[in-house]
């Protein structure tokens, strides 16, 4: 027993700053992980937080005790899991598509929709199962795409333009590169998408193509 909980002390000192987990990732039998976790939870001087029931953050590390911050953002994303990503005035803003800050995050997930243990962070449901090939920062761009127009955005020339220029990609990083014909390919299979969407994609994928393309000399 003894060993168990000092493998997943080791297991929790190990995570970067920032990081987010589920309880059951933690290693060995739960009757020792669950107290471990509460433990640390409690403690004052222990970066480990609970986010909700089985779900938690370590907000910062012993070498920087000052730093004492997660992002929720990737707190949502650890949430929507394989195939997630931020849409609506959360994808558009972070493609940088628009100016303005979304006073709510909004996120898309295969499956079962899961508890959000933040007020301001909803979720909604995708259920085409290829999304399961994209990074969450393909998936963003898509529901950016898919979302373009649902609040003051910049034209459209313009969007594409980021895309071309590498712009938008480096507004996402984690999850970049953007792979063009990846996310062509799963938003090809979105039959209950209109035309716009998929003309829109189309021409996003050009211009990414742009992107990788070589500049003449």
């Amino acid at each position: 027993m003894g060993t168990q909980t000092a493998d997943a002390r080791a297991w929790i000192d190990a995570l970067p700053c920032g990081e987010f987990f589920f309880a059951a990732e933690v290693p060995g039998r739960p009757s020792v992980v669950r107290p471990l976790l509460s433990r640390l939870a409690a403690a004052e001087d222990h970066p480990v937080q609970r986010q909700m029931r089985g779900f938690y953050a370590k907000t910062w590390h012993a070498e920087d005790p000052t730093f004492r911050f997660a992002s929720k953002t990737y707190g949502a994303l650890k949430l929507s899991g394989l195939g997630g990503g931020g849409t609506r005035g959360f994808a558009l803003h972070r493609a940088g598509w628009t100016n303005q800050i979304p006073c709510r995050y909004d996120f898309v997930t295969l499956g079962r929709i899961p508890t959000s243990p933040w007020r301001h962070v909803r979720f909604h449901r995708r259920s085409n199962d290829e999304r399961a090939a994209l990074t969450w920062a393909e998936v963003t761009v898509m529901e950016a795409i898919r979302s373009f127009g649902w609040v003051e955005c910049v034209l459209w020339t313009e969007a594409l333009e980021s895309l071309a220029n590498g712009r938008c990609e480096a507004r996402m990083r984690l999850g970049a590169p953007i792979r063009a014909e990846e996310m062509l390919r799963v938003s090809d299979s979105e039959q209950c998408q209109s035309a716009e969407f998929h003309r829109r994609m189309h021409e996003a994928a050009e211009a990414l193509r742009q992107r990788s393309s070589p500049r003449p000399a």
